[in-house]
């Protein structure tokens, strides 16, 4: 992860500013799908005692490479898989505030003299409730079939494994995954995670560089990572038997971790007994796709976490004070890395 600075002239420009008796203009560049982002893009400069009263805020709604003003653009709040196309078109870009969480559309462009930040901070809570929603959901399938049935069954649920007697094992201890952390924590659960250095994060009893280890330890594996070089295929080539038998996969991280044929082969061996996948190497996942009628998945389309225009607006906000005060920026990704 690397920190940006603005110049002392950019730094001279806000004091400037903030004595002047006329509010300057503050041209943002906008390429977003996000319905509503504009009016929570005001709300939240507005709400702001430090930009506010000093600039007068205009938006550059940018479509495409065609557009207007593209070339002049500085600063730009942007969905990467939407301004990608367009990227080389933003002549004077400085930096990017991407909308979403994960920036492989941006690190897969070669174009590397801006900065880049990422929304974070945001997602940690929607992934707990997605995360331990699925946990609960066959018995309450089984519930509501029971009910359609008219049948008063109690006797399949009276043995059913409690949380506290479980571990979770996460793949990926980062601002997201200790979040699910804790949210386990809080049910009782132990947990492990997998990282690619050992340390100390909150919410986790273990973090270890040993992949088979969390994959044999934990009863619940929830994949939070990013796709990287280093984790594309992590799971493949049959590395989910070192989860030994029974065990619930949860991917909410990225769909290229583990293959198609990995994760069936591991459901048809046993080694896993569910998996709830919300992303996939391919998206849309093709109808041709062997997942879709497998009877121990769970397919949800990318909406284990979603950008909300109000925690897109009020980030960027929040990022935009520290760039005119010359701090460093929140968020910084590597686009080599990818994160």
């Amino acid at each position: 992860t690397t920190t940006t600075t603005t110049t002392p002239t950019k730094r001279m420009a806000a004091a400037a500013c903030a004595m002047a008796a006329t509010r300057a203009s503050l041209r943002i560049g906008v390429c977003s799908n996000i319905k509503g982002l504009q009016p929570e893009l005001e709300r939240a400069f507005q709400a702001s005692t430090k930009l506010a009263p000093c600039y007068e805020l205009q938006t550059l709604d940018i479509a495409d490479a065609s557009s207007p003003g593209i070339g002049e653009v500085e600063v730009l709040l942007a969905d990467p898989g939407k301004v990608v196309g367009c990227l080389d078109g933003f002549k004077k870009l400085r930096w990017l505030q991407s909308s979403w969480a994960g920036i492989n559309a941006l690190s897969g462009h070669a174009r590397r003299d801006y900065t880049c930040t990422r929304l974070a901070g945001c997602f940690g809570q929607q992934m707990s409730e997605y995360v331990i929603g699925s946990i609960f959901e066959p018995d309450w399938m089984a519930l509501r079939d029971y009910q359609e049935k008219g049948q008063w069954e109690a006797e399949p649920f009276l043995q059913r494994r409690r949380l506290n007697s479980m571990k979770m094992g996460l793949l990926g201890v980062g601002d997201i995954a200790s979040v699910i952390a804790m949210r386990a924590q809080a049910f009782g659960m132990s947990t492990i995670g997998f990282a690619s250095t050992a340390r100390d994060v909150k919410g986790f009893e273990v973090v270890t560089t040993d992949l088979d280890r969390v994959l044999s330890e934990g009863d619940v594996i929830v994949n939070v990572l990013p796709s990287t070089p280093q984790t594309r295929g992590l799971l493949d080539n049959q590395k989910l038997a070192q989860c030994g038998e029974q065990k619930m996969f949860v991917n909410c991280g990225r769909g290229d971790v583990v293959s198609e044929a990995s994760l069936l082969e591991a459901l048809d061996n046993g080694w896993l007994r569910r998996a709830v996948l919300d992303v996939f190497k391919e998206e849309p996942l093709p109808e041709s796709s062997g997942l879709w009628r497998h009877p121990s998945v769970r397919i949800t389309p990318h909406i284990a976490a979603v950008s909300y225009a109000s925690d897109v607006a009020d980030l960027f906000v929040e990022n935009l004070e520290l760039w005119l005060e010359g701090h460093d920026l929140k968020y910084v990704v590597d686009l080599e890395k990818g994160y």
